[in-house]
Parts: C-alpha cells; sequence; structure tokens
C-alpha cells in the first residue's frame, strides 16, 4: 500500500502561478475551490480575493474578473494564462489524452462520473484510486465497511474502505470496474490517481508532457 507522503500534497498544492491568478481546482455548487500558489482556497460568487472576483460558476468552469478582465477558465485552467491556455492543462482526443506539467514534476487530471467530477494528481506509487469520503460522494462513488484496508501515512495507520467505481472517465477517458479506496474525512485532500487507473493506461513521459493512452 502505497505510504502517503506531505511532500507530495505540498507540491501539488504549491502551484507555480503569479501573484492573483487563481488556479480552478474544483466546482462545488455555488462555491469554487481555487490555488493562488498554495493551500486550496473556496470561494462564493461575488467574493474577492487577491485582487480577483468570482462572477460566476458552471459545471466544471468559473468566470474571474480582474482589474477590469473578465474570463471564463476551466478546470486546472489559470486565469491569466495567456491565449486561454492552462499550466495544469490537458489536450485530448478519443482514447488518449496529454497531461501538462503542473509544477515539480506533478500532472493533474480530471476523474469525472455522470454525477459530477474532482480533480487528482498522478501517483504512480499509489496502488489505488485514492479519495477522501468527501470526494467519493461527489463523483456519487458508494462504499461499505466490508472491504477495510489499512493505510500507511505520514499521520501513521488510517483505515480505509475497499469500493469499485463502476464507470469513471479520466479526461475523457472511459474506464470501468475500477478498484477504489476510500477514507472517511478529507483524506487524501488531493485525489490519487493510483494504478488501478494507470495500469490500463500506456504512460509516455516528455519532458513537461505525459501522454496517457487507453490499453484496454
Amino acid at each position: 500500500m502505497h505510504a502517503y507522503l506531505p511532500a507530495l500534497i505540498t507540491l501539488f498544492l504549491s502551484l507555480p502561478v503569479m501573484a492573483a491568478a487563481p488556479v480552478l481546482l474544483a466546482t462545488m455548487g455555488n462555491k469554487v475551490s481555487v490555488s493562488f500558489g498554495g493551500k486550496p482556497i473556496t470561494m462564493s460568487v461575488g467574493q474577492t480575493m487577491e485582487g480577483v472576483r468570482l462572477v460566476a460558476i458552471g459545471t466544471d468552469s468559473a468566470v474571474f474578473e480582474s482589474r477590469g478582465k473578465r474570463r471564463q477558465i476551466g478546470l486546472g485552467q489559470e486565469f491569466f494564462a495567456s491565449g486561454g491556455s492552462s499550466i495544469t492543462g490537458t489536450s485530448s482526443s478519443g482514447d488518449t489524452v496529454t497531461l501538462f506539467d503542473a509544477g515539480s514534476g506533478h500532472f493533474l487530471a480530471q476523474i469525472s462520473t455522470g454525477q459530477s467530477s474532482v480533480r487528482g494528481v498522478i501517483d504512480t506509487g499509489a496502488t489505488f484510486l485514492s479519495l477522501s469520503s468527501a470526494h467519493a460522494a461527489q463523483l456519487g462513488i458508494n462504499y461499505g465497511r466490508d472491504r477495510p484496508v489499512q493505510l500507511s501515512t505520514a499521520q501513521g495507520r488510517k483505515i480505509a474502505w475497499m469500493s469499485k467505481a463502476t464507470a469513471i472517465k479520466l479526461e475523457g477517458i472511459p474506464l470501468y470496474e475500477v478498484d477504489v479506496v476510500v477514507t472517511e474525512g478529507n483524506f487524501p485532500e488531493v485525489p490519487l490517481i493510483g494504478m488501478s487507473v494507470l495500469n490500463r493506461l500506456q504512460m509516455l513521459r516528455d519532458g513537461d508532457n505525459m501522454t496517457l493512452r487507453k490499453k484496454y
């Protein structure tokens, strides 16, 4: 079982963005989770932080405004990214997707179901797709307490519960019957996309790009 290191979360959260340039991490009804280069912050419509105001929220996008400039950005995108490009974005075609380095060699990808979507970090050291119970609920992934597993973490031993996601999409690539571990509470803070997902894909790293191609 993967030992979750705090350095992984720290590097994920420390995205290399300009001051007052939020990266949209998740949408949650009438709120969004954004990063200004540090720990994720929750914003509500009409709220202003670091000189940036949240104007509106879509299913997987949000509209921000700063210094008279207003733009709609998608999950993983930076407000001030030139040309609408994303420092943590993706480029996809069918069963192939290319991820771009989000900083410090980490790659982010969107996990979606018919109910919602969350953004996680690619983690080849994790055995399974690892979710907090909050993220599992957001995605509509149910779990029981009949298959406990023990995780070794920086905070000590934690009990998680084995489950299976009938159907998910990783940046639009459909995957079925995926093994998932769910930990009750808000751990891990960021979903970890482990080998129960990645072993379904061919992975090719080329500098700041990572291409994933579905194998089966």
